[in-house]
């Protein structure tokens, strides 16, 4: 059996600019400064915790304190709730991730898992918004770990319990960002890049690229 495993930022949903935006300001609420560059190419650790712990380092020159992460988590949501509120268009599905989802659920011989640096929350709330159902899908979160290879083996574990398969032939990983690409290498995983984020790489070696998936 092979595993398909994908990101859900820039991969499922059409999510990653927003949720700067939205990380920048949920931290700067928290700390009471200015809003917060979020870029995840400036943060080691390309996950919601990682920016979280980290930014919080930065700028406060001291550990994060469990209350003040939990409030960030919380302030993240409530902006993705208002936004959804005032601009629901702005939340959509990379096109065609929908049926490609639909397709991987009935292929023989294939399993589908998620592996997102998104908390559990954020995740499930931008599918939702986007359209999209990953009902029954096997999912490792940033609530798991912070680190996006060690989500990525977790995502794997659930998947190889959840399909009852000892091991899979072969691990293939679509993601949007060149921390997706160097993660998957070191796991000894295939990978696919969806979207114009990973193509502007020019990596050679990086393999398959897709705009989305309007072609399955």
């Amino acid at each position: 059996m092979n595993l398909v495993m994908l990101d859900i930022d820039g991969t499922l949903t059409q999510s990653y600019e927003y949720d700067r935006e939205i990380f920048g300001l949920a931290i700067a609420e928290v700390l009471g400064c200015p809003p917060v560059d979020a870029d995840l190419n400036g943060y080691v650790d390309k996950t919601s915790i990682g920016v979280t712990l980290e930014a919080i380092r930065r700028l406060t020159g001291r550990s994060p304190e469990a209350e003040e992460i939990e409030e960030v988590k919380r302030r993240v949501l409530r902006h993705l709730e208002r936004m959804y509120r005032e601009s629901p268009g702005t939340f959509g599905e990379v096109p065609g991730a929908s049926c490609f989802l639909e397709r991987l659920r009935k292929l023989d011989g294939a399993g589908i898992a998620i592996a997102t640096g998104c908390w559990r929350n954020e995740a499930m709330f931008k599918l939702r918004a986007s359209g999209l159902s990953v009902d029954g899908i096997p999912l490792a979160t940033s609530d798991d770990e912070r680190d996006r290879k060690r989500i990525m083996e977790i995502a794997a574990g659930r998947a190889r319990d959840f399909y009852a398969c000892p091991r899979f032939e072969r691990v293939v990983y679509l993601g949007d960002g060149l921390w997706d690409l160097q993660a998957s290498r070191s796991l000894g995983y295939g990978f696919v890049g969806i979207g114009p984020r990973i193509q502007a790489l020019k990596d050679p070696e990086a393999g398959r690229w897709h705009q989305d998936y309007l072609e399955i």
